[in-house]
């Protein structure tokens, strides 16, 4: 019987899915925790918008503002990050003129990259930390996609849940089973927390290792529902 997929979707793919995919993955693809075959992985809703710099000018303002201060911005890209962090963060999207806007994302495309791959960094050490081997630490920035293997999508926090419905309302899948990870085992979202390094990539594995069994038991009452 052909694995069913069960995904883990966030915005960028980068931290919180990934740690899910990780996690799942190591304690119980290859176990008989689950009543048919099984594989893991994640996606992120919004990759395609990060790889062409089309991040909205919040976001993009928020990885300019962890890279600074996670100190991996240097030179004249740190200095001219810190100058439209201190004019426009927090500023609506209408306040800011298109010119500044430009400003903006050429600073963003250079140092987003360092950003996301210090916080895979981060996210990696910490899923070794708590023992899970290095062949099940999975990549980052994977768009999603509908695949049909796909049953059940399980969304970081509402927001994404809401992306999901975007992408399947002008498709002729019907969208696979949804549920929030938070309503999954009755507690809140994990938020998307870009700057706090080593820290909150421990709070995010901690988050999902301390929840995966009462998870596992809702996905498989959610699997019987699909299989039968």
């Amino acid at each position: 019987m052909a694995r069913l997929i069960i995904r883990a979707v966030d915005w960028g793919n980068i931290q919180r899915s990934p740690t899910f995919e990780a996690i799942f993955n190591y304690f119980y693809s290859d176990s008989n925790s689950l009543p048919v075959p099984v594989v893991f992985d994640s996606a992120g809703t919004r990759v395609n918008q990060i790889m062409q710099n089309l991040t909205p000018i919040f976001k993009q303002l928020d990885i300019m503002d962890a890279g600074l201060t996670l100190d991996i911005v240097k030179g004249e890209n740190k200095h001219l990050a810190e100058e439209l962090i201190s004019k426009w963060y927090g500023k609506e999207d209408e306040e800011i003129p298109k010119k500044n806007k430009m400003e903006i994302t050429h600073s963003y495309s250079k140092i987003k990259e360092n950003v996301h791959l210090r916080q895979m960094q981060y996210r990696n050490e910490a899923l070794l930390d708590v023992g899970i081997p290095e062949q099940y630490l999975p990549g980052m920035r994977v768009p999603f996609k509908h695949d049909a293997k796909l049953k059940l999508i399980i969304p970081v926090e509402e927001n994404i849940a809401q992306d999901i419905e975007d992408f399947y309302k002008p498709l002729e899948n019907n969208q696979p089973l949804t549920e929030i990870y938070g309503d999954l085992v009755g507690i809140k979202p994990l938020k998307d927390e870009l700057d706090g390094g080593i820290r909150i990539a421990k709070k995010q594995v901690e988050y999902f290792m301390k929840t995966r069994e009462q998870a596992i038991e809702r996905i498989n009452t959610l699997i019987a529902k699909i299989v039968i």
